[in-house]
């Protein structure tokens, strides 16, 4: 099994985007990011909410994938630098 990460880009992902529909039907499995803000993105902010949710996500399992789109590929490939 394993538990996703859900790192959508600015403003979001509406319920017609592909990470929504995923999100879906991974149900439980998945985990969204929750920023302070979606329209007015804060790198650090957005990195701590990658965190959080990973921290979150690797509560079901050992294994998580990230899924991230526009802007949230940068606050992902910053958080695995970090």
């Amino acid at each position: 099994m394993v538990a996703y990460v859900i790192i959508p880009g600015i403003d979001g992902s509406d319920e017609q985007h592909w990470q929504t529909s995923w999100e879906r039907q991974w149900g439980a499995s998945a985990v969204r990011i929750s920023p302070a803000s979606w329209s007015a993105p804060d790198l650090d902010g957005w990195v701590d909410a990658v965190q959080e949710a990973y921290q979150d996500a690797s509560k079901q399992d050992s294994h998580v994938a990230l899924v991230a789109h526009s802007l949230g590929c940068w606050a992902a490939s910053t958080w695995l630098n970090r």
